[in-house]
């Protein structure tokens, strides 16, 4: 079995998202203070919005969750979550100006909240699928945790679009004896024994409006995003690189020689060890620049030049140069190309 992306001795949920599920969970008549000792965490931890948790320690917590007396425990969790709490994240999904930058924005940061599973957003034909990979997907507390994760996507985005609305939801689990509590939280029809879990959205909802959005808070809490994300630890240098360098590109061009010392890296040693694992730090950039540019022309409704500055070009005209470089398109192309498709 090909090894997850986060599953590594450094695998951690953010504190603020774990103090959000306690929160949900004293809602429903738990006791916190017994939550907290069954999973070995303190009051003071907890109280750091940056702290990060053990996710093994998440998961114990979710063991003792999955006793809630509920048909589905997760989904009696995940009307209980507030978004809110989820710190940077949360603020920054409410505030993106579409439902398409808002899910972008949560794949790219989502291991802001937690590294439990990997999201994943695909389109297929008029259909949008937001998916979730969980770790350990074997474990039978898994379903609890991921049906928590998917109501908490639908109480998060339902009061931001005014015509949100989903054309499936997906499970990997076979279909329960009742389906109330599903039917309830997602007013749509179900999938049981699927692939992976995920809810799918019209295509077109992506570039619907979000009654929150604010650009300019978006973009403050983008930067502050990608210093949080560069500060977690990473099983490869070439992955805190691209994190970093998103936290420079949201600053303006970014800076070789600052970002080794982030690392605490002298140039030279930057670029072999860069070598070592079989890349360089101007393809890092160039990839992390196409990647970025070519999500918001995809799935966004931000101009050109506005991608431009986002990317850290002075000027558009060098941004437009470099992508016909990288897809022997203009961006206006590439955008109407996928619209097209």
């Amino acid at each position: 079995m090909a090894k997850h992306p986060f599953d590594s001795p450094h695998t951690s949920v953010s504190a603020s998202v774990t103090l959000a599920v306690l929160r949900a969970a004293s809602q429903l008549g738990l006791e916190r203070n017994e939550l907290i000792r069954a999973c070995g965490l303190s009051e003071e931890l907890l109280n750091d919005p940056d702290a990060r948790i053990p996710f093994a320690a998440q998961e114990q917590l979710w063991q003792c969750l999955s006793r809630i007396e509920h048909a589905e425990p997760g989904l009696a969790l995940g009307e209980h979550l507030a978004p809110a709490t989820f710190s940077v994240l949360g603020y920054l999904l409410q505030s993106s100006p579409t439902l398409g930058d808002a899910l972008l924005a949560g794949v790219r940061y989502q291991r802001l909240a937690g590294e439990g599973g990997e999201i994943q957003l695909h389109e297929h034909g008029d259909e949008l699928h937001l998916l979730y990979q969980p770790l350990h997907p074997e474990l039978p507390v898994t379903r609890t945790r991921v049906l928590a994760l998917m109501a908490g996507w639908v109480k998060m985005f339902h009061p931001l679009l005014d015509n949100w609305h989903l054309l499936r939801a997906q499970f990997v689990h076979a279909q329960p004896p009742s389906l109330d509590s599903y039917t309830h939280v997602f007013a749509c029809p179900l999938q049981f024994g699927a692939s992976d879990y995920a809810i799918v959205l019209p295509k077109h909802l992506a570039g619907a409006a979000l009654t929150q959005g604010n650009l300019p808070l978006q973009n403050l809490l983008r930067q502050h995003a990608e210093a949080l994300l560069a500060r977690l630890p990473s099983e490869s240098l070439s992955a805190r690189v691209v994190a970093l360098l998103g936290e420079q590109l949201a600053r303006g061009e970014p800076d070789r020689s600052e970002l080794a010392r982030h690392l605490h890296l002298s140039e030279r040693t930057l670029q072999r060890r860069l070598a070592e694992e079989g890349c360089n730090y101007q393809q890092l950039l160039n990839d992390t620049r196409q990647q970025l540019a070519e999500q918001h022309l995809s799935s966004g409704t931000l101009p050109a030049a506005e991608i431009a500055l986002l990317l850290g070009y002075s000027e558009p005209s060098v941004f437009f140069r470099a992508f016909r470089q990288w897809t022997g398109l203009t961006p206006g192309e590439y955008r109407a190309q996928q619209k097209a498709g």
